[in-house]
């Protein structure tokens, strides 16, 4: 009799585990697009390999004018629930690289020109105690991508004309549903 109670409950507590609600992670709009006469900026949260939830953007810059528009990547920001809260780091950014970054660069992009790369908040990182450690030098070792937290997400860019700030916030509102 006892044994029999025992089996009912771990079949049910199987049952309600394997019934479990999955989450599922979206993005509104799922790419967001800036555009002004002088630029247009697409950013589009990407989800991690593997899993359900985002981890970095797709950004891509297109310079819509005759002349050169640099990007100050020190003074563009992540933003998070419409504050700033931190940087970006970049896709290939090694380990010690992300350790040394005192100052973010800046870009020039030409007339008619494209950049386009995918970028992650630098605050969200997690880090691998085998990278601290070690002191790893590939992409892969010392720090991960962790999720991107819900609600909005996205980057206030700085772009700079003849000497000129134009910045822009682009947002994505990230759910879990």
């Amino acid at each position: 009799m006892y044994r029999n109670l025992l089996w009912s409950v771990v079949v049910m507590a199987l049952v309600m585990a394997g019934c479990a609600k999955e989450q599922i992670y979206s993005s509104v709009p799922p790419l967001q697009t800036v555009s002004t006469s002088n630029y247009e900026v697409k950013l589009e949260p990407l989800k991690a390999e593997g899993y359900d939830y985002y981890n970095r953007f797709s950004y891509q810059f297109t310079n819509k004018t005759n002349g050169n528009l640099t990007i100050d990547w020190s003074e563009t920001f992540y933003l998070r629930n419409g504050k700033r809260h931190g940087h970006f780091g970049w896709e290939g950014l090694t380990f010690e690289q992300l350790r040394e970054v005192k100052e973010e660069p800046t870009i020039t992009i030409g007339p008619g020109e494209k950049d386009s790369i995918e970028i992650f908040p630098v605050r969200l990182i997690g880090w691998k105690e085998e990278g601290v450690r070690l002191k790893a030098t590939t992409p892969e070792a010392g720090f991960s991508l962790t999720p991107l937290p819900v609600g909005e997400n996205g980057m206030s860019i700085a772009v700079f004309k003849d000497g000129k700030l134009l910045r822009k916030r682009i947002l994505v509102t990230i759910s879990l549903n």
